[in-house]
């Protein structure tokens, strides 16, 4: 018999709603919602309500100490990620945090140390690792030859045209205080900034925040099936910071990264990588639809012989798959795709890039 894992939940928004709560409920064999903590006592009592979960808070001292639990998932704003995660390790819980793991290197060292110094699991929330059709491209990727390019692309329309269409998701009726609003909204404004520098554009503490929301699946995704690239080459953010090219330098080939946000209905999300001969494409859909299908090409090409194998659809929900993962690490203890301590790297690259696009600006 499978250990069912008790879990609460630390942030009811967005996310919490659409994606997590309903795949929780599909894997109710291995997960119990127990508890919620929200700032919104409207939006807590709502989702408390629709999943029967009995345990309510909207203070997040109280949601600790009533510990209800044996694991917190950390799905609050960005800003927040890290004291509620240095919190949960204090408490000896498991954590899995949704990505980014904080907003800064800085922050994220500090939570780190505080990891390292227990013995429970940490996991951060990058699913294109553990989607079928990612693992299944790195089984195949020693087959490839000599890699000469390396395409990523995330060009894209934003979650609320997509779930717009399939289900309502509850907003807080006015009920969260305006001096939490407003610290909130600083601690990421200042977040930023220390980034960004003092002086940066709209451009770029926008295209900070894609980075850190978008891209950092893709780079964690590339991080894991090619290694870190040893610097980047160029990068350019576009007038409103969600048309972003870079380049990546990885000593015998270079990785592009293609990001555009726009209004056009589709969702294109690959990582395609080229020997001379080969070609491995693995293609995700929008998160926000529960189980779409995901596929890996195979390509290779010899003399007069062209051979193309697709694997898949593969329509395991990539969050489904992670959340197995997150449940078999605290009780089985078996190992992660991606350990916690890696999202450094991650952090690491996104200022990197933000620092070769600002010294390729123009001065105003």
């Amino acid at each position: 018999m499978v250990r069912r894992l008790t879990l609460g939940l630390i942030g009811a928004g967005e996310v919490a709603q659409l994606i997590h709560l309903p795949i929780l409920h599909q894997l109710s064999d291995r997960f119990d919602v127990v508890s919620i903590y929200d700032p919104s006592l409207s939006v807590a009592q709502a989702v408390g309500r629709h999943w029967g979960v009995p345990h309510i808070h909207t203070d997040i001292e109280n949601f600790f100490a009533d510990r209800v639990f044996d694991a917190v998932m950390i799905l609050s704003p960005d800003q927040y990620h890290a004291e509620h995660a240095r919190k949960a390790f204090a408490a000896g819980l498991h954590v899995f945090l949704e990505k980014p793991a904080c907003l800064t290197e800085s922050e994220f060292r500090l939570l780190n140390e505080d990891f390292e110094r227990t013995d429970c699991v940490g996991m951060v929330g990058y699913m294109r690792c553990y989607a079928p059709a990612f693992q299944k491209a790195r089984m195949l990727r020693p087959e490839l030859g000599p890699i000469r390019h390396v395409r990523i692309r995330d060009v894209i329309c934003e979650g609320p045209w997509f779930f717009g269409q399939v289900t309502p998701v509850a907003v807080p009726d006015g009920d969260i205080p305006d001096d939490m609003l407003v610290a909130g909204r600083q601690a990421r404004r200042d977040a930023i900034l220390s980034v960004c520098g003092a002086d940066a554009p709209p451009s770029l503490l926008r295209g900070y925040e894609v980075l850190t929301g978008l891209g950092i699946h893709a780079f964690s995704a590339m991080r894991v099936l090619l290694g870190s690239p040893e610097r980047v080459l160029a990068a350019h953010f576009g007038a409103t910071g969600t048309e972003i090219s870079i380049w990546f330098d990885y000593g015998s080939f270079i990785a592009s990264y293609e990001c555009l946000i726009d209004d056009v209905a589709r969702f294109e999300s690959s990582i395609e990588v080229l020997s001379n001969t080969q070609r491995l494409q693995v293609r995700y859909d929008t998160p926000y639809i529960r189980n779409l299908p995901a596929g890996v090409t195979f390509q290779e090409t010899v003399g007069s012989e062209n051979r193309v194998t697709e694997y898949g659809p593969y329509y395991q929900d990539p969050f489904n798959a992670e959340l197995v993962a997150f449940h078999d690490a605290v009780v089985t203890g078996a190992p992660l795709v991606d350990p916690f301590s890696n999202a450094l790297d991650d952090l690491t690259l996104c200022r990197q890039i933000i620092e070769v696009a600002k010294a390729s600006m123009s001065p105003v």
